[in-house]
């Protein structure tokens, strides 16, 4: 028996799906892994954005290390994009949008900070939010998940 709930914007989806896309967004930083690519190829990958060898530890996460990462990003994610956002409601349920990411804030212009990393502009209904790049999750599906997760894992680790 599948049992189908309402989500904001009027949205139906089983309680497989849910339960799918809540673990997804719940363990995204769950002791560190991401949930999506072996931590190895990531390393690489992340090595390779600031140019530093295979032996190299990744840098830590900066001012001038986040402005780097910023222009990687922009040149190769595809935006807008679609993407999850877990709205943690505390003793409330976690609450999942849908979010039309549409724009990375420039790190450079002092909108972003160590702490909360890079900034997204997200669309959800009539609301435009302003969140932690870090916090959003990507459907295995869409070209920028990949992207993404490289930079969640960066940032969670490399603090």
């Amino acid at each position: 028996m599948v049992i189908r709930s309402e989500i904001p914007g009027g949205l139906l989806m089983s309680q497989t799906d849910e339960s799918h896309l809540t673990s997804q967004v719940d363990n995204r930083h769950a002791d560190g892994c991401p949930y999506h690519f072996p931590a190895l190829n990531q390393d690489d990958r992340i090595r390779k954005i600031f140019g530093l060898p295979s032996d190299a530890p990744l840098p830590l996460v900066r001012e001038e290390t986040l402005a780097v990462y910023h222009d990687h990003l922009v040149a190769n994610l595809t935006l807008p994009f679609d993407a999850l956002y877990c709205q943690n409601g505390g003793k409330m349920r976690h609450l999942i949008h849908y979010v039309q990411v549409t724009e990375l804030l420039n790190p450079r212009h002092g909108r972003n900070h160590v702490h909360h990393g890079i900034v997204g502009r997200a669309h959800h209904h009539r609301e435009v939010l302003e969140l932690p790049l870090a916090e959003f999750g990507v459907m295995e599906d869409n070209p920028n998940c990949e992207l993404i997760d490289d930079y969640a894992y960066w940032f969670v680790n490399c603090r």
